[in-house]
């Protein structure tokens, strides 16, 4: 773990067994509030019926406790790239920490690194 004055909020794609999440997390010893993630485009998911960046805890977390991660189920890992339409996704991430300082970061993720990983994951 990191140990930080200042909360430092990320986002980051998991792939569990044939399953697809994203992961919102506060890897320091400090609480983000107001956190707002904006991505680039839409992520569609639960085969291929809902826009995931739709949810209420992308417009904003009021509170994003220290170590805290909010763990969010997409789609099946096939569905998932089915219906993905490029595979570079951009987040900007704002939020603040209980004294009202901001923060502003942005974040690329390439999830073309993770197309080759489902043969892997099979044979285990």
């Amino acid at each position: 773990m990191i140990n930080t004055a200042q909360p430092n909020v990320i986002i980051d794609f998991e792939i569990d067994s044939e399953l697809v999440f994203i992961s919102i997390k506060n890897l320091s010893n400090s609480a983000a509030v107001n956190v707002r993630i904006k991505p680039s485009q839409k992520i569609i998911g639960l085969d291929g019926t809902r826009d995931i960046t739709e949810l209420a805890v992308f417009n904003e977390i009021r509170y994003l406790a220290p170590y805290k991660e909010i763990k969010i189920f997409i789609d099946a890992y096939h569905s998932f790239f089915k219906h993905l339409k490029t595979t570079e996704i951009d987040f900007a991430i704002y939020y603040a920490d209980e004294n009202g300082q901001t923060f502003r970061k942005k974040v690329l993720h390439d999830l073309e690194i993770y197309k080759d990983l489902i043969f892997f994951i099979k044979k285990n």
